[in-house]
């Protein structure tokens, strides 16, 4: 069955509500000419399992980084020129100081309409 404009609605006016309770603010760091921009995003972001780097792979070589996060975020988010993620409610440098920060490996709008309904982006944490 071929999307009308109609199913389209609804798919995106749907996933958002799938989101309530498990969204939290984060805030995404920006350079822009020299500049620092700090702005908070609500979007979800999950933990993954990262691998022991002890723990050698099949070929007796170390694991191959892999993301240490997963980010959910809505499709109005840019991620041109953004800098790194703070898990941080707080938009002020000092907070995103103190915060755990992650890079974006990959950022890829996902979503059944094309274009997608939201963001799935890649992170891993910097130390």
């Amino acid at each position: 069955m071929p999307l009308d404009a109609r199913k389209v609605a609804h798919i995106q006016q749907v996933v958002p509500q799938t989101w309530n309770g498990r969204q939290r603010t984060v805030t995404f760091v920006y350079l822009s000419n020299g500049v620092m921009t700090y702005t908070p995003v609500l979007a979800m972001l999950k933990p993954q399992m990262v691998q022991d780097p002890t723990i050698p792979d099949q070929r007796g070589r170390p694991p191959v980084p892999a993301e240490t996060a997963l980010l959910i975020a809505p499709l109005n988010v840019s991620f041109s020129g953004l800098l790194c993620i703070a898990d941080t409610p707080d938009a002020s440098a000092a907070a995103v100081a103190a915060a755990p920060k992650y890079e974006v490996i990959e950022a890829l709008p996902v979503g059944l309409p094309t274009g997608g309904t939201h963001y799935r982006a890649a992170l891993r944490r910097l130390r």
